[in-house]
């Protein structure tokens, strides 16, 4: 059988022995060919996708995939690059540790129009224009005993919290400087950082302040420095939040989420035990009233939480008829008009008897008269003096079951016998 060839040697043209063997294989077990032909094409798209990907589509805007198969737009390499030659660099930092939309050091360079991550050779690898960010972050990066940054720069559809969600980009810079420092700059890489976006942007770079929100927490890396973040779980992944003066953050795992107050319809609490609690944020309906849940909130931050959601009237949905638990129809019908086990207990603690009531409409009430309906004062001792007697004879008997012949051999003595003479008297007075 004749096997046809072009495609299988067009595809592993870089890998002549394994080119052989596969070849070797398909003679003698036709029924792969099929199977085989598929997977050099899918090489030879892969391929001519890595040509495209370096040379640069002629558009405008690309989509990428990265490594974890998300879908993310960013500006094209080459319009990147053209942007970034027809003007001069404002700030270049090289080794700055980026972690999304790729983890890899890069050299980052600003200008008056562009923010981008340059690779070894001076390529372009990524990046996006000044005029489509409208949130840029720069936190404390938690859990560190040497004091780190992240920056968080949100473009449009970047939040985490749209259908179309694109990725922002995030970096770390410390406080040690990177080889060949920052270019016209002092020594302090984030100060220089945030001077030179807050220039260029028409927005301020967000910070956490102590005013703001600070954590209950005692920050158990460097003891003597305020945390500003607050540990919670987004499903299975564990991170972090921030609430700074105009948005609320979550990192540093994919997806990051910014949700600017703008953005949030309210929020709410849930899944509460005697250690954490969840806070839900809810989106407006412009961002598709999603609903996100931060879980295994530790509760020493709730007074916290709470006051930041109250004072920037983040509207406290916990209570909305929405998130009640619903009661089956039969129990409503079985209960009403019955009180409550609540309220039963309440009536008894105050030592109101439910049975008996001074209720005119009741059939056991009597009317209290100046008539026989009250008794004298001797009647009442007699009867309190009986019943005391009746009580102490009751507790001996029980005395006597309980303890048996031993009871026998207890004598009062002379000491105790004016008392028991009190008690005798108490009773007639």
């Amino acid at each position: 059988m004749s096997v046809p060839t072009s495609v299988l040697e067009e595809a592993f043209s870089d890998a002549p022995q394994l080119r052989q063997e596969i070849l070797k294989h398909v003679a003698k077990n036709p029924q792969f060919l099929d199977l085989f032909h598929r997977i050099s094409r899918h090489i030879l798209d892969i391929k001519q996708a890595g040509v495209e990907d370096r040379d640069g589509p002629t558009t405008k805007r690309r989509k990428l995939e990265n490594n974890t198969g998300l879908q993310i737009e960013v500006y094209s390499k080459s319009t990147l690059a053209a942007e970034l030659s027809s003007q001069p660099v404002l700030l270049r930092i090289p080794d700055i540790s980026f972690s999304i939309p790729q983890r890899k050091k890069f050299t980052l360079v600003l200008s008056a129009t562009v923010i981008g991550a340059l690779g070894p050779n001076e390529s372009v690898e990524f990046g996006v224009r000044l005029d489509e960010i409208d949130y840029v972050a720069c936190v404390p990066v938690p859990e560190k005993a040497v004091r780190q940054w992240n920056f968080a720069v949100f473009a449009k559809n970047s939040h985490g919290i749209t259908d179309t969600a694109t990725d922002p980009l995030l970096f770390t810079v410390t406080d040690i400087p990177p080889k060949g420092g920052a270019s016209g700059e002092d020594g302090d890489i984030r100060k220089t950082i945030i001077a030179t976006l807050n220039r260029i942007l028409p927005i301020n770079v967000a910070q956490p302040s102590p005013e703001v929100f600070r954590s209950l927490t005692v920050n158990s890396y460097r003891k003597n420095e305020t945390s500003f973040h607050i540990n919670s779980h987004l499903g299975t992944k564990e991170g972090f939040l921030f609430f700074l003066d105009d948005a609320i953050l979550w990192g540093f795992k994919k997806p990051l989420f910014c949700f600017t107050f703008d953005s949030i319809e309210s929020s709410s609490y849930s899944s509460i035990t005697q250690r954490t609690f969840s806070l839900t944020i809810k989106t407006t309906a412009q961002f598709s009233s999603k609903e996100i849940e931060f879980s295994m909130i530790d509760q020493i931050e709730h007074p916290a939480i709470d006051d930041f959601l109250r004072r920037n009237q983040l509207k406290d949905a916990s209570m909305a008829e929405t998130k009640r638990a619903r009661i089956p129809s039969s129990l409503v019908k079985e209960n009403t008009g019955a009180k409550s086990e609540l309220q039963a207990a309440e009536n008894e603690i105050a030592g109101v008897n439910q049975s008996d009531s001074d209720d005119e409409d009741d059939d056991d009430y009597e009317q209290e008269s100046d008539g026989s309906d009250h008794t004298g004062e001797s009647d009442s001792d007699d009867s309190d003096a009986e019943i005391n007697k009746n009580q102490r004879t009751s507790s001996r008997n029980l005395a006597e079951d309980e303890l048996g012949s031993e009871l026998e051999d207890v004598d009062i003595t002379d000491d105790e016998e004016p008392y028991h003479k009190e008690r005798k008297l108490g009773s007639g007075i």
